[in-house]
């Protein structure tokens, strides 16, 4: 029996390692692909803040990149803002998350100066580049995120 439990619980664990995976392959695209966004927004749309801080940070850097795939300026600073909110929500539920500071870093670098969404770029930076060994990161990832801080 002890076993079986085992098995299922490693399971369950390589299952929400895929899931991540996905979702970090969708958020790469998101920027450039609608098809992408939108995935990446419907797999994490029913994401709870406290039990699921991570899908929560994917949803809101989803909303957020929507601003990419719509025209009027108005509904571009609309999806801008709501993603930012959710996205400072689950980085100070979560401020030790590694993953979560990345999302939030990755959409400072791309976002535009005016906006003036980049004050955490440079803590987000070393605070990343601290604790990346403590990720269960994959070691090619590490190197894929260390080239992106440092471009």
């Amino acid at each position: 029996m002890k076993l079986i439990l085992s098995l299922a619980f490693f399971m369950m664990n390589l299952a929400g390692q895929a899931d991540v995976m996905t979702l970090r392959r969708l958020f790469a695209k998101a920027n450039i692909d609608l098809a992408s966004n939108e995935k990446l927004i419907e797999l994490t749309k029913h994401a709870d803040l406290k039990k699921q801080p991570l899908l929560y940070a994917y949803h809101a850097a989803g909303i957020i990149s929507m601003a990419n795939h719509v025209y009027w300026p108005g509904k571009k600073y609309s999806y801008f803002n709501e993603g930012k909110e959710k996205l400072e929500r689950a980085v100070n539920f979560a401020p030790m998350n590694v993953e979560i500071r990345f999302i939030r870093f990755s959409i400072q670098k791309g976002s535009p100066f005016f906006l003036g969404y980049y004050n955490e770029m440079e803590e987000d930076q070393q605070f990343i580049l601290s604790h990346l060994d403590t990720t269960d990161w994959t070691k090619a990832y590490q190197q894929e995120v260390k080239d992106f801080l440092n471009s």
